[in-house]
């Protein structure tokens, strides 16, 4: 099923309903952190994930979008850290422009204005104007597998 698919399967439904069904068909519950919140007005997305793990550049995320689909939603994991912001107007441009449902950041964002402005759907844990001051190596599995999820 495309992106697309996924997001009409969805609507309409909330996370806890989503939950239930998992813990009835036996699948994996798996929810976001407690303080992941929405950015702007839209507080869900549904998509077949995308994801990156982030080493200090945005390098990582336009070829996660190369190769990502319309639909998709675009999970990040930045460890939860909250000392730099590892997203900003930009690469959500970007993402937008590549035909995503949204963006779901473990970590901080940068550029809120310009981000509620872009109006792609997103999820962080806050916003930082800092963006990285590192660079980490970075491991063969930073563009794990993909799998469904519904953030609300």
């Amino acid at each position: 099923m495309d992106g697309t698919g996924i997001s009409a399967l969805f609507q309409g439904l909330t996370t806890p309903h989503v939950a239930d069904a998992c813990l009835r068909s036996g699948a994996d519950v798996r929810c976001a952190p407690w303080d992941l919140r929405p950015l702007g007005p839209t507080h869900w997305v549904a998509g077949r994930v995308r994801p990156a793990r982030h080493y200090g550049s945005v390098d990582i995320f336009l070829e996660a979008l190369e190769n990502a689909s319309p639909g998709e939603v675009l999970v990040i994991d930045n460890s939860g850290r909250r000392d730099e912001a590892c997203v900003g107007d930009l690469v959500v441009l970007e993402a937008k422009l590549a035909g995503l449902a949204g963006m779901i950041i473990w970590g901080l964002h940068r550029d809120t204005q310009e981000l509620l402005e872009i109006g792609l759907p997103m999820f962080s844990l806050g916003d930082c104007p800092t963006g990285p001051l590192r660079l980490d190596p970075r491991e063969a599995g930073a563009l794990g597998a993909r799998w469904a999820t519904r953030v609300e």
